[in-house]
């Protein structure tokens, strides 16, 4: 057998494998969708907060598997939206969706937080929502989060709550 007949054997059996390979990995893959790991819902401590006090969103996440389950930081985020789209940011919420402004600096590698649920256990983050945006203007606001569901990787979002950022009384 010749150099060239031996090489085009062996290419011929690498695809004949890969193809063969491609074809077994796509059986076994589920065609039916992975049901939902996580529900999520989002919550305000009040409807109408003074200019100057610390609006609270409440997130609650429930564990539906029967197994453990991690979330990392980078897995849920918080949104503002006011009557002009979403509201001014603040240096700590561009760190977190990456969108920095020329001379702002990221995070540091170890500063994530895992938040780690049982099965069927709820957990609570609060959120601080003027951590996140300029609430300085009065007016209406609507907040919701979005998190990543560690079951299926999908994307999910909570309902949404309104609020009013109101002048201080004289």
């Amino acid at each position: 057998m010749s150099i060239s007949q031996s090489f085009t054997l062996h290419l011929a059996m690498i695809v004949l494998f890969a193809a063969n390979g491609l074809s077994i990995c796509s059986q076994t893959a589920s065609s039916s969708a992975q049901p939902a790991g996580i529900t999520v819902s989002i919550a305000m401590n009040k409807d109408h907060v003074p200019i100057g006090q610390m609006p609270l969103a409440i997130l609650t996440v429930k564990n539906l598997t029967d197994h453990e389950v991690s979330i990392h930081d980078h897995m849920y985020q918080v949104h503002v939206d006011g009557d002009n789209g979403e509201a001014p940011t603040t240096l700590a919420q561009r760190r977190r969706t990456g969108k920095l402004r020329p001379g702002e600096s990221d995070l540091r590698a170890d500063e994530n937080f895992l938040w780690t649920l049982s099965p069927g256990e709820s957990g609570v983050r609060k959120f601080q929502l003027a951590y996140f945006y300029d609430l300085n203007s009065p007016g209406q606001y609507e907040v919701y989060a979005e998190v990543v569901d560690p079951a299926t990787r999908k994307q999910l979002r909570t309902n949404t709550v309104m609020f009013e950022m109101e002048q201080r009384a004289q």
